[in-house]
């Protein structure tokens, strides 16, 4: 995704360099007081250190404000929720949505085999859409770039060319319907959503969480109902396949 011009690992960078300065800017600040605070710290112990009200208030707030978020409490929670809801935004469609997280660090040789794409067939598409690029080993991102469009609109041009030997979970085992959501973000889905990805009717696959003893709505998330009943997200989803 890009934001105000700026892309998301463009974002991550000046996120990650801002936290520096004031790790950076912190520790230099103690270092050139450190007479002064030691000074302080050493009048303030002489003098039987008082807790001023504001150092108790802000002492309190932050246990909190730390309480709360650990254990999902409102208000942190409304935040963790709505910060959800913002990421969820962004995916207005399934068609939009990344096959796998991080699939644009992916080669387009690599996700056609991961993805059992046919690849004749989905370079032929990229050329026809006018998509530049040298060779098989660039990554989705590089193509992306080079082109002046999002990985996704790349992935979007490959899709059509997903082989249907590879549609459905019907007759995988446990450990292939595992490898298989391996990276795809199982957790973000709600369970409404889970169930159209595994190819199971919704009411049916309702039916067979509540015989496994899980109770929750079809707008619940699958990490949420996962982490409710001591489960991993994969898990959910041999359930609502009656795997065992």
């Amino acid at each position: 995704w890009s934001l105000a011009g700026m892309e998301k690992e463009q974002w991550a960078w000046v996120h990650m360099m801002f936290g520096g300065v004031f790790i950076v800017t912190g520790a230099l600040h103690l270092f050139f007081n450190w007479n002064t605070f030691m000074t302080f710290l050493a009048g303030r112990v002489k003098g039987h250190m008082r807790v001023k009200r504001e150092v108790l208030i802000a002492t309190l707030l932050t246990l909190f404000i730390f309480v709360t978020s650990v254990a999902r409490w409102p208000p942190s929670s409304w935040i963790i929720d709505l910060n959800a809801r913002i990421k969820d935004a962004w995916v207005t469609s399934p068609a939009s949505e990344p096959p796998f997280g991080h699939a644009e660090e992916v080669s387009l040789a690599a996700i056609a085999r991961r993805m059992q794409l046919d690849l004749d067939q989905g370079i032929a598409a990229l050329r026809a859409q006018g998509v530049q690029f040298d060779d098989t080993s660039q990554t989705l991102e590089q193509i992306a770039r080079h082109n002046g469009i999002t990985p996704m609109a790349v992935y979007a041009i490959l899709a059509p060319f997903e082989r249907a030997t590879d549609k459905g979970f019907a007759g995988l085992t446990a450990e292939e319907v595992e490898a298989k959501l391996a990276g795809s973000g199982l957790g973000q889905k709600t369970l409404a959503q889970l169930s159209v990805v595994l190819g199971v009717d919704e009411a049916t696959a309702f039916a067979r969480l509540r015989a496994a003893g899980v109770e929750a709505t079809r707008e619940d998330k699958v990490k949420d109902v996962a982490e409710r009943y001591a489960l991993r997200p994969v898990e959910l989803a041999m359930r609502m396949l009656a795997l065992p």
